[in-house]
C-alpha cells in the first residue's frame, strides 16, 4: 500500500445468500482513487485510511461511501475530505 491518502472512494455492493437461513445480506467492497490518477480496487479501506491513526477519519468516510452505494450495487465516487458524490 501506498503511504498516500486516496482523494476519492467507491463503494460497491453485492447481495450474497446466506443459505441455511435462507435470507440475504449486503456485501461492499471498497476501491479507492490517488490524486496521481491510480485506482485500487478491493483494498482494505481500514489499511488506506489509516483507521488506528485517524477513527472519526475512517468512519466518516466509510459511512459516505456506503451511503452513495444504491440498492442496486453500482457505487459512486465520493470524495476524500468529507465524503460528498463527486
Amino acid at each position: 500500500m501506498s503511504s498516500q491518502m486516496p482523494v476519492a472512494i467507491r463503494a460497491t455492493a453485492t447481495w450474497k445468500r446466506r443459505r441455511w437461513l435462507k435470507s440475504r445480506y449486503r456485501s461492499i467492497q471498497y476501491d479507492v482513487r490517488f490524486a496521481d490518477g491510480r485506482e485500487e480496487h478491493g483494498v482494505d479501506l481500514n489499511a488506506v485510511l489509516q483507521g488506528a491513526r485517524f477513527p472519526a477519519d475512517y468512519s466518516s468516510r466509510r459511512k459516505g461511501a456506503d451511503l452513495a452505494c444504491p440498492e442496486d450495487g453500482t457505487g459512486l465516487w465520493v470524495d476524500y475530505p468529507y465524503g460528498r458524490p463527486l
